[in-house]
Formats: C-alpha cells, sequence, structure tokens
C-alpha cells in the first residue's frame, strides 16, 4: 500500500517569487478547498521556506500543488503526512 496523504512543503520560492506568491493564492482555493490566502500571507509563507504550504492532502492533489508551484519556478517536496 502505498502513500494515500501527504504534504507539500515549499522548499523554495525561487528567483521569481510573485508568480510563486500568485501560484499560492490560486492553490489555495481551487486545490486545497482553503480560504484564498491574501497577499501579505502568502508572501509571508514565501519568506518563510521551508513551510507547509499543503497540509494532509491527498498524493493527486499533492502532485497537482507540487506542478503548479515548480511551474511557477519553486522547489516543492511532498512527505508523507
Amino acid at each position: 500500500m502505498g502513500i494515500s496523504f501527504v504534504d507539500a512543503v515549499l522548499v523554495e520560492a525561487g528567483e521569481k517569487k510573485i508568480n510563486v506568491i500568485t501560484a499560492l493564492r490560486e492553490i489555495t482555493t481551487k486545490e486545497t478547498a482553503l480560504e484564498m490566502l491574501d497577499l501579505a500571507r502568502a508572501k509571508q509563507l514565501t519568506d518563510a521556506t521551508p513551510c507547509i504550504v499543503a497540509s494532509n492532502v491527498t498524493l493527486e492533489v499533492g502532485e497537482r500543488v507540487k506542478a503548479r508551484l515548480e511551474k511557477a519556478g519553486a522547489t516543492v517536496e511532498l512527505k508523507p503526512a
């Protein structure tokens, strides 16, 4: 039996931090069904790496979160929840 639930950890925001902030704000509503982050909170997360950006989500959701943030320029790891 494989991993069912994961935490998506933002390891590094990368050079295009504004793209990662935008992606974080999109992901919190579309992927994880959490309240949308305001701009200040999304920036805090990118400044506080490493940090968990999606906690105890399904592997499928975790992979989508990871792909979206990596597309924006971030480094993300999925860890078992």
